[in-house]
């Protein structure tokens, strides 16, 4: 192998040991569990690394997680998708520990409108 080769297979392989380090997976959540839940858009955050929406239930804060915005876009979401206000149904999967927590797997708006999150297969999931 030429060092040049070398070089560049060792700066590969710490790229994609950056890249899992830096990406917690799925395994906080229970993706054996899908729960749904309604409530108020208090934020949408379209951002890195993951988008991020909190609803008001019951006068409780809800943090529900969402895949990253390039991933999102794909599936339809935008940053203007969701606005505070908004009543909402999230089916999610709930979190291992935190009780007002989840990954997001769609949202129904109150138009009827549905938003979902297809996840690649290796994620779990229904």
């Amino acid at each position: 192998m030429t060092m040049g080769a070398r070089a560049g297979a060792a700066l590969l392989a710490g790229l994609l040991v950056a890249s899992a380090s830096a990406h917690h997976g799925v395994s906080t959540y229970r993706m054996d569990v899908v729960a749904s839940l309604a409530g108020v858009v208090v934020n949408w955050e379209f951002g890195s690394p993951h988008t991020w929406l909190t609803l008001a239930v019951d006068g409780a804060a809800w943090e529900i997680e969402g895949a990253p915005p390039r991933w999102m876009s794909g599936q339809g979401f935008t940053p203007l998708s969701l606005a505070a206000g908004d009543v909402v149904t999230v089916v999610y999967h709930p979190h291992r520990s935190t009780p007002q927590a989840g990954i997001l797997m769609e949202v129904r708006r109150a138009d009827g409108s549905v938003l979902k999150v297809n996840r690649p297969a290796a994620l779990g999931g229904p």
